[in-house]
């Protein structure tokens, strides 16, 4: 392949890649509001049981939303 047909070929992927997020952008932004209030209710939870918000704050940033653990126990 010469250099043209490889910028060409290139050029179309990344603008096929493009459309592509373009398309899935709107459902990203679905899924970030939604981890978004996961954690926050994990958290908000982690207080009401007794930990402190430094210790509750630690506890998301090392295990996220939880939501992964039973996804973990099946490997």
């Amino acid at each position: 392949m010469d250099d043209n047909l490889r910028r060409l070929m290139a050029q179309i992927e990344a603008e096929q890649g493009l459309r592509h997020l373009n398309e899935i952008l709107p459902q990203c932004v679905d899924l970030q509001k939604t981890l978004a209030m996961l954690m926050h209710n994990f958290y908000t939870s982690l207080c009401k049981e007794g930990f402190t918000k430094p210790q509750a704050l630690e506890i998301i940033k090392m295990h996220g939303t939880g939501l992964d653990t039973n996804l973990n126990d099946d490997l």
